[in-house]
């Protein structure tokens, strides 16, 4: 053979690397993966002592020696494409078809080993690797004994095909749950990371992660509507900041729901439904809506906020295709006849108003007709312009003089008055107890007031932080502006949006000597926390949700019917909470066992005596089965038994859906250990299963008043597997344990 004279495009001799087997002290794994290690001199050697019989029995142990090289190396390794290059040439220049050969027996992978294999046809797509040899044979009892420990039902393709041959499959169903077990087996045996795990599992099994899912649309809504912002630049929720924190209600003052503590409730995951948070969010719009004016921009951007919030809900829940919910159903259309409706009777009852009322806007300070306007105005022999920066005298003992930006000067008969707006220290402000802040750090606020100019103790000075540390003002006392402003009726800094700082007509500024190095010194608000615990328990209670109470809701019942019980579509019980005609429950039947029922109707006694009735769910071990027979993980079956059990037998809720459903979609608020499949019913009296009706699982229909289930769609439907029935022993068992606490619990 001429292999050692094929040359690569880097240089490299192929033929080098099998000339040798690898290094029993260096590489000992090679010696456990490979049956039949063979290398280049040793079938240099047997050509040599002619004991190849025929060019096929030297074509076979070249094979295996390039068969063994891509078994232990890695796809597309260097070693592995000269081998695929090597065994091509050998190809080519035999120039014949030679006999198929078996390879050496399998073995399985423990620790990331990999048995070999035999040729089939199926190929993996990507790589044009065969998947289905390592299958062929199971492996050695000698080399491999724990194989035999952990799995219980050995099989292999040969077996398979014995069973084929003899017409031992008497369905089709029989043939794919062998199949299946051969692979349930191998990932079984094998690391979850290995090659063989990989080809023997399915790739589409995973089931979704609802509940994060469900959270990643309400946090993104939120997001969205909460920095919505205008064609400049501002955004319409800093209007909700302005609103007061309390209402009153019953004389007592009770914190409101506002978009700060739907955001708190948002980050520790209380939401679990979008109905639920899409009613906080609409009330506080509606809140901000009823304490402002109709002519307030704090009215028009709550009703632009609740516009692009079923904008936005629509879009992310893809108009039910992928969250379907209860919520869904307000639209945008209900949003403006209830806004209209309320404008309506504002505006009737602002045209009542006196025109005199106070007013907290900066024209109506500027408006009287007594009022002169100047851009300067000398006062203690001191002239102020607009523009300045100027100290107001605290009116707390002790504290430093507040900061004030003359915004405007007039004479109010005689008086000579300011009117300003304030800028905060961070002692003057609620923030988080770990923030720092610039030393002299001062921020912009929103409130404004009207003094006397005689007040006034100084001009001062606020720079841009842009300017602080490198240039300082000539003859004055200088603060740094902060890049945030400060809302003072929100315990939060927020970062601005179009802040234009003020111009000081006297301002100049000259280069520092030594430019200031930024320093930040630790929260001031730390001393002030103790003052504020009433208040922080009082937010922390807040987060926590109540839900809205769900009334018991009446069915309707035929007129004919009349055995003195009431019924209901929808109805509170005592240990379970809400349940409702259609759903699946855990039921505590007879030595603490727990089945799964369904309630197809609820009834209240005239005792007051309250019941249920609906068919049961059995699972595979309740039923006759082959010993191999599979069945889907969480698979129960629609038994033809039903009967009435009392509503105080609930000990909780779950879910049974039919295979479509199983593979597309999932109730938001049933956990997936929760979650069953059913494709068959099972006949207790003939003692046989036979498939679904076509029309499945009862269906039922609610009154609009009963709180339907809210619905997550998979994006992609998933391929649930079939398991043995060690996983449904297991399964018993952990529900038997959760069964004995929930006995010891009760007690």
């Amino acid at each position: 053979m001429r292999g050692s004279y094929i040359h690569c495009e880097d240089g490299r001799k192929p033929m080098l690397a099998f000339m040798e087997k690898p290094s029993k002290k260096l590489y000992p794994e090679y010696y456990e993966v490979i049956a039949e290690p063979i290398d280049f001199l040793e079938i240099e050697a047997k050509i040599k002592a002619e004991q190849y019989s025929c060019e096929n029995d030297l074509v076979k142990d070249f094979k295996t020696m390039f068969g063994n090289c891509r078994q232990f190396n890695e796809e597309n390794s260097p070693i592995y494409e000269d081998a695929m290059l090597l065994e091509k040439y050998l190809m080519d220049k035999v120039g014949h078809p030679v006999v198929k050969v078996s390879h050496p027996v399998a073995t399985p992978e423990k620790e990331k080993k990999e048995r070999p294999v035999i040729r089939l046809d199926f190929r993996e797509p990507k790589a044009n690797r065969q998947l289905s040899l390592i299958f062929m044979k199971l492996p050695s009892k000698i080399d491999y004994p724990d194989y035999y420990e952990v799995i219980n039902n050995p099989i292999d393709m040969e077996k398979i095909a014995q069973k084929l041959k003899s017409n031992a499959y008497e369905t089709l169903d029989d043939l794919v749950s062998d199949f299946v077990l051969m692979f349930d087996n191998a990932c079984k045996y094998n690391e979850p990371d290995s090659q063989i795990y990989k080809d023997g599992s399915e790739d589409d099994n995973t089931i979704p992660d609802v509940a994060s899912a469900v959270q990643d649309i309400l946090l993104n809504m939120f997001t969205n509507v909460y920095n919505h912002q205008d064609d400049d630049g501002r955004c319409y929720s800093d209007s909700m900041a302005d609103l007061p924190e309390h209402d009153e209600v019953d004389g007592k003052k009770v914190r409101a729901v506002s978009l700060d503590l739907i955001k708190r409730r948002l980050d520790k995951g209380v939401y679990k439904r979008l109905d639920i948070f899409q009613d906080d969010f609409f009330a506080c719009l509606d809140r901000a809506r009823r304490l402002s004016r109709t002519d307030s921009q704090a009215f028009e951007d709550a009703v632009e906020l609740q516009m692009y919030f079923i904008k936005q809900r629509d879009e992310l829940c893809k108009n039910g295709e992928l969250l379907s919910s209860p919520a869904l159903n307000y639209t945008s259309m209900d949003a403006k006849s209830a806004i209209e409706q309320l404008r309506q009777s504002k505006i009737l009852k602002e045209s009542l108003e006196e025109e005199t009322e106070t007013r907290s806007s900066d024209d109506s300070i500027i408006k009287e007709s007594n009022l002169s306007v100047g851009d300067s105005m000398t006062c203690n022999q001191q002239t102020f312009k607009v523009g300045e920066f100027v100290y107001l005298d605290g009116k707390e003992k002790g504290c430093e003089p507040h900061i004030l930006l003359i915004e405007r000067l007039w004479e109010n008969n005689g008086q000579q008055m300011l009117y300003g707006n304030y800028y905060l220290r961070p002692v003057e402000t609620y923030h988080l107890t770990t923030r720092k802040f610039l030393e002299r750090e001062v921020f912009k606020s929103d409130t404004h007031v009207a003094v006397p100019l005689e007040e006034v103790r100084n001009r001062c000075c606020v720079v841009n932080i842009k300017h602080y540390f490198t240039m300082q003002p000539e003859g004055l006392f200088e603060h740094s502006l902060s890049e945030f402003r400060f809302k003072v009726r929100v315990f939060r800094l927020r970062r601005k949006g179009r802040v234009s700082y003020p111009e000081n007509p006297t301002l100049k500024l000259v280069p520092r000597e030594v430019p200031l190095e930024p320093k930040r010194v630790v929260s001031v608000f730390r001393e002030r926390v103790e003052k504020h615990k009433d208040e922080l328990a009082e937010l922390e209670e807040q987060e926590k949700l109540v839900e809205k109470d769900k009334p018991n809701v009446l069915a309707f019942v035929n007129m004919e019917l009349d055995d003195g019980n009431t019924y209901y579509e929808q109805f509170n019980t005592i240990c379970s909470g809400v349940v409702k005609t259609g759903d699946f429950v855990y039921v505590v039947a007879e030595g603490g066992k727990q089945i799964i029922a369904q309630i197809d109707n609820i009834w209240e006694t005239k005792d007051g005596k309250c019941y249920f009735r609906g068919p049961w769910f059995v699972t595979p071990a309740e039923i006759p089965h082959s010993p191999n027979k599979l069945f889907y993980k969480q698979e129960v079956f629609l038994s033809s038994l039903e009967d009435a059990n009392p509503i105080v037998s609930i000990i909780g809720r779950c879910t049974v859906l039919e295979y479509n459903d199983y593979i597309s979609c999932r109730p938001t608020e049933v956990p997936e250990t929760d979650v069953f499949i059913c494709t068959s019913m099972y006949d207790e009296i003939n003692r046989q299963v036979r498939k679904l009706p076509v029309e499945g699982l009862k269906k039922y229909v609610h009154s609009p008043t009963v709180t339907d289930d809210e619905i997550y769609f998979f994006p992609k439907l998933i391929n649930p597997p079939k398991v043995g029935m060690e996983a449904f022993v297991k399964a018993e068992d952990l529900k038997l344990k959760n069964t004995a606490v929930i006995e010891v619990v009760s007690r």
